[in-house]
């Protein structure tokens, strides 16, 4: 492999770490919002969480991910994620494997509480060759991205009921480590809709402990490839419902293909997600230099 995407990504993490972060926050809160952990895109909070597992099951292959966050710093987080795959296409020899490791550093650059908005710089790098080789690619993967929440709190009392909305993104621009691989740009995001937000700051409609914990909620995960010949855009469109305690949250989403090219079948994502911030608050979930605000 070339030393230059090395070095490449060597630069993009220095400058990242550099970056002044802003203070954090408990998971996924800024003001009086709070964002439940995206399963689908990423959500643009360094925090300490772990999703263990998600499972992502089609007609003809199921993945079982896990994914790890840690706070080095205050606003400045480290994230590991892998993956095991079953593929049974039709009239196909079954392949199962590990997927190749992925880490990914990220670093708040700005909130606001008074607007309930956020915005994160992140490098993700897909180490190529760490996964088994009938389903991971022998070439790394760059990604440099950025991510974003915002809330509608800051909405009129006209449209009130418009206030639980907020909607978080992400773009990124991958880098393939390969000449026979395109370059793409990864977009994405969620719109999700907080009943908790409609109890706690809007109007009371008395729905319950439990009710008032649900957040439906559609992401979507696109890819666009930018070279000659990359093909068009693919991905999906994942409707779901989450519910989101003080220590976990369990969601589960459809996953629906935005074309043929992305897929033929409706499938389903499921996943179990732990708060470390709040299950650890003084060890595991707490940054490993400097404290939480």
């Amino acid at each position: 492999m070339s030393l230059f995407p090395l070095r490449r990504h060597g630069a993009c993490l220095a400058l990242t770490l550099l970056l002044l972060p802003q203070g954090a926050a408990a998971h996924g809160i800024v003001g009086a919002r709070f964002f439940p952990a995206t399963i689908t895109t990423d959500d643009p909070f360094a925090a300490d969480e772990l999703a263990l597992p998600t499972i992502t099951a089609s007609a003809h292959q199921t993945d079982y991910d896990l994914d790890y966050s840690k706070t080095v710093l205050p606003g400045v987080a480290v994230s590991v994620s892998i993956g095991y795959s079953e593929s049974s296409p039709p009239g196909e020899a079954k392949t199962s494997g590990f997927s190749n490791w992925e880490v990914t550093p990220v670093v708040e650059l700005f909130r606001s509480s008074e607007h309930e908005a956020i915005v994160t710089a992140g490098f993700s790098w897909e180490i190529g060759g760490s996964g088994s080789r009938a389903v991971a690619e022998r070439s790394s993967t760059y990604m440099p991205e950025i991510l974003f929440g915002k809330g509608f709190g800051d909405l009129p009392d006209a449209l009130a009921l418009l206030r639980p909305l907020a909607v978080t993104g992400q773009v990124g621009f991958k880098i393939a480590g390969s000449r026979f691989e395109a370059n793409a740009v990864a977009w994405g995001g969620a719109l999700e809709y907080s009943l908790l937000y409609l109890e706690n700051n809007v109007r009371d409609q008395h729905l319950g402990t439990f009710a008032e914990r649900l957040t439906p909620i559609v992401e979507f995960a696109f890819e666009s490839p930018t070279d000659r010949g990359g093909g068009g855009t693919t991905g999906t469109i994942n409707p779901g419902l989450f519910w989101s305690g003080q220590y976990t949250q369990i969601a589960v989403e459809a996953v629906v293909p935005l074309n043929r090219n992305s897929g033929d079948t409706v499938g389903i994502k499921a996943q179990l997600h732990f708060y470390m911030d709040d299950i650890f608050p003084n060890s595991f979930g707490a940054p490993l230099f400097g404290q939480r605000p």
